[in-house]
């Protein structure tokens, strides 16, 4: 007994035979034991020894070379049962008049036949045994009833326990076997799997242990991740963390998991070693199918071929977004209508950001009896897409409007030129005014567009045109009501874009009530005064990034009190390339004035330096910068304001030069203001500066 075997597994037949034969081995101690405590004639003890010895060389026979040799034949297990039921007996025939009790030397043999063969080795030997003990007490001193059904009972009783336990212990072995085998085949696939995708894969259980890392995880950063499984994962985390550019922080993400164990958490890294990467980290809790949280798995993603044709498709959005806006601007009409009794503003904010869109236009047709028509209209889509559907848009309406007056008519015909020219899922939203300046009267059509607003200057009261129909391009049959308004002085008319109104802030839009609250408090001013108050609180309220570009056109019928003195303005965007439309907007003033040619000529060199001046100084770093041209005339007065919105320049060094030096580059803006005009006034601060110039036309 003293050679070492392999441990086995609890449940096996090893595990089982080796209890089996302990067993015997016990038996034989206590035989030895009750020979030497208990009064033994010496002839008894000598035959009980002999026993004991053939029992323990049949034991070592028998479980060392036979039964590990025959496990599955019957006779391995039946003949050695009958032999171990005879020594018992043998036992039992020797003891029995000197010990009481003596018959308990068959409870081990049944019980070792009980885990050997089972329920029916068990029984089997409980029978044996009792026909034995029952057959010994017939030759001997005879046979007590009751004490012979206990003992019978006792036996049955030890087998049958015996034989159960040991079907059990099996029957518990093959499944564990089993599902061990299972779980074996599902890991390695499972491994495989794992080990197959392209992302480095950690999973680590409660306690922080890791318990699978993948192949991965050693492409990526270096280590073998074997060497890491069955070991906490904060040794792990910290060697990925000291390859990447900022180890404190990539450790603090994880610590956030940590304390968040059931938050999903993901973070951009840069990884510098072993190769300079981007990476994406991902980490998730994981539950069993009861809920109960198991572990955390860690991904880690390379993404630096993805981030590189991101940004390389990002260029060329914003190429070809650029292409957009420049085409759309190119749309825009180069010059306002000059009407009698009407100041106009049409201005135009191009979208910004990766989700833009651009298709706002405005236009303006002129029409018999100095009628004009004024369209706004805001195409579906983003991109040239959109800019092209609004050069169709616009071109095609101008070639009906040339027939139909009608704002109601002109948008049938204008819906089924779409319908039959434009995919099924484009569409046009669209109005369509004529304005006589001379009643002050507008008729107005609506497809779809945001309704119009009609500021009354008599009563300050704010009233939402909202004759209309659906877009154009939607349906075939579509039907549009013109609607009529008619106009005091000092009275405004607002068109714009959906831009304005749904502008979005923390996903809640501007809103018309906003826009309502801008058009009372600044209706009382000029339509250039409500345009730069619009765009401040719709960028105030959505910040720089505008999804969606805006289009806003304000007319407004002179006041009483300006038909003796008229004001004239316009708003541009702050661009060299608008000094030019500036001039021609002053020159357009004096000429109706009819203000000495000579005077003009001063004036608009005059007028030239201050928009110069206000490119180069006035413009914002930051954002969209507009420059504003205010002309008023009050006899024998004439009058310019021009306003930027930029960090403006020091007036008290510029005036502290003197006068400049005629071969020095720049710098005489300043000085030829004065000596052309009157008067000039420079108001500077940081949030813009107004250039007052003002001239006698006498």
């Amino acid at each position: 007994m003293a050679n070492v075997r392999p441990a086995a597994r609890k449940g096996s037949w090893s595990w089982v035979a080796r209890v089996a034969e302990l067993t015997g081995w016990g038996t034989a101690a206590l035989i030895v034991l009750i020979l030497n405590v208990g009064d033994i004639p010496p002839s008894t003890y000598s035959a009980g020894l002999t026993v004991v010895a053939c029992l323990g060389i049949w034991l070592l026979i028998y479980f060392r070379a036979v039964l590990p040799r025959r496990e599955d034949s019957w006779w391995t297990v039946g003949i050695p049962l009958v032999q171990a039921v005879g020594f018992g007996c043998m036992t039992f025939a020797l003891l029995h008049d000197h010990v009481a009790s003596a018959q308990v030397v068959f409870v081990p043999v049944i019980v070792s036949a009980g885990l050997l063969a089972g329920l029916t080795g068990g029984l089997s030997a409980a029978a044996l045994s009792a026909a034995g003990y029952l057959a010994i007490t017939n030759f001997g001193t005879g046979m007590n009833g009751v004490a012979a059904s206990f003992t019978g009972g006792i036996f049955l009783l030890s087998g049958s326990i015996a034989g159960l336990l040991s079907r059990e212990l099996r029957s518990h072995y093959r499944g564990e076997q089993e599902e061990h085998r299972l779980a074996t085949a599902v890991r390695h696939r499972l491994m495989a799997v794992v080990d197959a995708v392209d992302e480095a894969i950690v999973f680590r259980d409660r306690q922080g242990t890791v318990r699978v890392a993948n192949r991965r995880v050693a492409a990526l950063f270096g280590f073998e991740p074997d060497d890491h499984v069955g070991q906490p994962g904060v040794e792990l985390l910290r060697q990925i963390a000291r390859q990447t550019d900022d180890p404190e922080e990539l450790m603090e993400f994880f610590q956030t998991v940590r304390d968040l164990p059931e938050q999903e958490l993901r973070r951009d890294i840069e990884q510098i070693i072993p190769v300079r990467r981007k990476l994406r980290v991902f980490s998730g809790p994981t539950f069993d199918e009861k809920g109960t949280l198991v572990g955390r798995i860690d991904v880690f993603t390379d993404i630096t071929e993805a981030a590189k044709r991101a940004e390389e498709i990002e260029v060329l959005y914003m190429q070809a977004r650029k292409t957009a806006e420049s085409y759309q601007r190119g749309l825009l009409p180069v010059e306002m209508p000059r009407l009698p009794r009407v100041g106009m503003v049409a201005h135009y904010i191009a979208a910004a950001g990766s989700r833009a869109v651009c298709g706002d236009f405005y236009d303006f047709v002129p029409l018999a009896e100095g009628r004009v028509g004024l369209v706004l209209g805001d195409v579906c889509g983003i991109g040239p897409k959109a800019a092209n559907d609004a050069a169709l848009t616009r071109y095609t309406l101008r070639s009906f409007a040339e027939q139909i007056s009608d704002p109601g008519a002109l948008l049938q015909w204008m819906n089924a030129h779409i319908r039959r020219q434009s995919a099924p899922e484009r569409f046009v939203r669209l109005i369509v005014g004529v304005l006589d300046p001379e009643r002050a009267v507008l008729d107005y059509a609506n497809a779809g567009h945001v309704p119009p607003i009609v500021y009354r200057a008599a009563t300050g009261e704010v009233e939402w045109l909202g004759e209309g129909g659906i877009p154009l391009g939607i349906e075939d049959d579509a039907r549009y009501k013109a609607g009529h308004v008619e106009l005091a002085p000092g009275d405004m008319v607002i068109l714009y874009t959906d831009g304005v109104t749904e502008a979005p802030r923390d996903g809640r839009p501007f809103g018309q009530g906003r826009l309502t609250d801008l058009i009372t408090q600044y209706g009382v001013g000029s339509p250039g005064e409500l345009v730069q108050a619009i765009r401040r609180g719709v960028e105030s309220w959505a910040g720089n990034e505008l999804r969606d570009d805006i289009a806003m056109l304000i007319f407004q019928i002179a006041p009483d009190k300006m038909l003796s003195e008229p004001v004239r303005e316009i708003v541009l965007p702050n661009e060299p390339s608008r000094i030019s439309e500036i001039r021609r907007f002053v020159a357009a003033f004096l000429a109706d004035l009819r203000a000495p040619v000579e005077t003009s000529s001063e004036i608009l060199l005059a007028v030239g330096e201050a928009a110069g001046n206000a490119y180069r100084h006035g413009r914002r770093n930051n954002g969209r910068s507009e420059i504003r041209v205010r002309c008023e005339y009050e006899r024998p007065e004439f009058s310019v304001e021009v306003t930027d919105d930029g960090p403006g320049f020091d007036l008290a060094e510029v005036e502290g030069r003197g006068t400049p030096d005629p071969f020095a580059q720049g710098g005489r803006g300043l000085f030829l203001m004065k000596e052309l005009m009157d008067g000039v006034t420079v108001d500077c601060s940081g949030q813009g500066t107004t250039v007052h110039l003002h001239r006698s036309l006498t």
